[in-house]
């Protein structure tokens, strides 16, 4: 495992170490390390010829964020570097592109747009890799750069603790530090997908645009296709579910099966040694989440749930605003999800595969609630109404409150027969609002993630949010930086599917209770 040194004075900088650790990348010792990588706004003075040294010693040597414009103009390190930097700009949106060299270091980038100031530099020498570029003023310009021939290699993004934290830079620096070190990733991984049509057409279109992931089979079990659903791929059709999950080609099965089958499938896949994705929500019960886990764990084997919902853009846009404490203090959560809408009678209606209106549809809001309030929920009540549609087993209109214990409390609707309702979100805390309006129409019944943002502030100043472009392949391309390149897949983790799962287990009690108080389990 290669061991790498931090030097570093910079605030937020140990979510980067943690991140490099987490990915088998270290931090360590400097005597004992592999490269060293510098983030520091200061000059480096005396220790400027060490690094020179270091790098001659065949230890890669990179100077990361303001590092480089710390340095004076005659330092060695920018002779040795063979980049010249020139002015400084304003901070920017930035969407990085891969350089000539840097189709390793770029692979899976996606849409990364970070905002910050970078330095342009005046001259680039010849025999200097070009990894990740900028383009600005009619030209691209290098931002990241390995030079093979001296050791050295800098990346002038990372000055601020906001970038430091976000894990696509994070990535990036772990990338970089791959290339200079000669790591490569793992071939593709060959991916089989098990599942109804209308929940896993999201995962073939996915998995086909995500580099180091490769649909090799697919298996529907004889589900019918929504009109339109086109599942022909040139992945192989597989008729029997148990022939896909053993199928000695596949590396990482992908279960999108209906909500009551779920454990069946990703328990099969396990023992017959495939990594797993499970789509939300996991499972019925803490128990069966449980028992998947542990079979993970004692066969060294991946585990992951399919975030549905909580890698949205405008999902995202508000998390980061309430983690940033825009609205102060959280104290209140009201999602309204659904409308006016004669269920079609499909299994997603069908309480005892679906587990219900509120496994099937409450699942994402829920999930996105839990995902918004880092805090224990000390209670659930949940109540349900069946008054109207009753060619199904569904009940017709849910409510579902949850209490936290450090005293927030949300509320989370979902309805097919709530013609006037507006679908949308409000978070209300200690010094403003956030109110949000969902992007799909209400009839669809589930409830798109806000199409506008906006925060309103206890002074009177009313701020629209930006919330970002669709990325339909967020999940999948951290996926597959796990399993190609060993990234930690830190977000979908089955802990988290299990307090998920726990609320959705206490809900269903409360609500055979008559809106009893429960407890997650």
């Amino acid at each position: 495992m290669p061991r790498i040194h931090l030097v570093s004075n910079l605030p937020g900088v140990n979510a980067l170490g943690d991140h490099l650790r987490a990915a088998g990348l270290g931090p360590t010792s400097a005597r004992s390390a592999d490269a060293l990588l510098v983030l520091i706004d200061r000059p480096l003075d005396h220790v400027e010829q060490e690094l020179l040294d270091r790098a001659r010693q065949s230890v890669p040597v990179l100077l990361a964020g303001p590092t480089v414009r710390s340095l004076s103009p005659d330092s060695p390190l920018i002779d040795a570097s063979g980049l010249t930097p020139g002015r400084v700009t304003p901070l920017y949106d930035l969407p990085l592109i891969p350089g000539p060299d840097g189709a390793a270091v770029a692979a899976r980038l996606g849409d990364f747009r970070p905002r910050e100031s970078w330095v342009i530099p005046e001259k680039v020498a010849e025999d200097v890799e070009r990894l990740l570029m900028v383009r600005h003023e009619m030209g691209e310009h290098p931002i990241c750069t390995w030079r093979p021939s001296t050791g050295l290699g800098i990346f002038t993004l990372g000055a601020g603790e906001e970038l430091l934290a976000d894990p696509r830079y994070q990535r990036l620096v772990g990338r970089w530090l791959r290339h200079a070190l000669g790591v490569t990733d793992a071939g593709p991984v060959k991916v089989g997908l098990i599942g109804a049509p209308d929940v896993f057409g999201v995962h073939i279109d996915a998995v086909d645009a995500v580099e180091g992931l490769e649909l090799a089979a697919l298996c529907d079990g004889g589900m019918a296709r929504p009109p339109g659903q086109d599942t022909d791929r040139p992945a192989r059709r597989v008729d029997d579910p148990d022939d896909l999950v053993n199928d000695a080609e596949l590396n990482l099965v992908i279960v999108a099966t209906p909500t009551h089958t779920h454990v069946e499938w990703a328990r099969r896949a396990l023992e017959a040694g495939k990594q797993v994705v499970v789509h939300a929500p996991m499972c019925l019960s803490t128990h069966e989440v449980d028992e998947l886990t542990e079979l993970a764990q004692s066969r060294s084997l991946l585990l992951a749930v399919y975030p549905d919902g909580r890698d949205d853009p405008g999902h995202r846009a508000m998390r980061t605003a309430v983690h940033r404490g825009d609205v102060g203090e959280v104290m209140w959560i009201d999602v309204f999800s659904g409308g006016l809408r004669r269920p079609a009678g499909t299994w997603h209606d069908d309480e005892r595969i679906s587990g219900g209106l509120i496994f099937d549809r409450g699942a994402v809001q829920l999930g996105r609630v839990l995902d918004l309030v880092d805090d224990q929920v000390e209670w659930v009540s949940a109540f349900g109404h069946k008054r109207v549609w009753h060619h199904v087993t569904n009940v017709d209109h849910a409510r579902v409150l949850l209490h936290f214990a450090g005293g927030c409390e949300a509320q989370v609707t979902i309805s097919d027969v709530a013609a006037a309702a507006r679908p949308g979100t409000q978070v209300l805390g200690s010094i403003g609002s956030l109110l949000a309006h969902d992007a799909r129409d209400a009839r669809d019944g589930h409830g798109g993630a806000p199409r506008s943002l906006r925060l309103l502030a206890h002074d009177g100043t009313r701020t629209a949010l930006p919330t970002g472009p669709h990325d339909a392949t967020r999940f999948h391309r951290e996926l597959a930086d796990c399993l190609v390149a060993g990234w930690p897949l830190a977000e979908h983790q089955p802990e988290d599917a299990r307090r998920l799962v726990a609320v959705l287990e206490a809900a269903r009690r409360s609500a055979a209770a008559g809106g009893a108080q429960m407890a997650p389990g």
